[in-house]
């Protein structure tokens, strides 16, 4: 404990630096595992639209890029379609005036044939 009082008393700069430094990495360290736990359950894997998914979590649920998401649903970036907020699926289909149920369905058709589109290409 003397220690303690003699580093606080005699470098306060070092410790706070020391404690946020711990804070930060408890934090993140936490963080990773917990979306490393989310990711990897199976359940969570080539999940089918639904409203309230963004261009961002079905690209990772189909380990896509953002963009290729985008292209499927015919638009450059969800967040300057929609403004404020979220960019869900619900949201890109009023931007776009298009209903809900055609964008679900051409995120329906086209993930699996991205996919497989992939998988044809020889790797580089």
């Amino acid at each position: 404990m003397n220690r303690l009082r003699y580093l606080w008393g005699h470098h306060k700069i070092a410790s706070l630096g020391f404690i946020l430094a711990v804070a930060l990495s408890l934090f993140f360290g936490a963080r990773f595992v917990s979306r490393a736990i989310y990711w990897s359950d199976p359940a969570h894997m080539h999940q089918s639209p639904e409203e309230w998914m963004t261009p961002g979590y079905i690209a990772r649920s189909w380990h896509l890029k953002i963009e290729e998401v985008d292209a499927i649903l015919g638009i450059e970036d969800g967040h300057a379609l929609v403004g404020d907020g979220r960019p869900t699926l619900e949201r890109i289909a009023k931007a776009k005036g298009e209903p809900l149920q055609d964008l679900m369905r051409k995120l329906s058709l086209g993930l699996p044939k991205t996919i497989a589109d992939k998988e044809a290409r020889p790797p580089q």
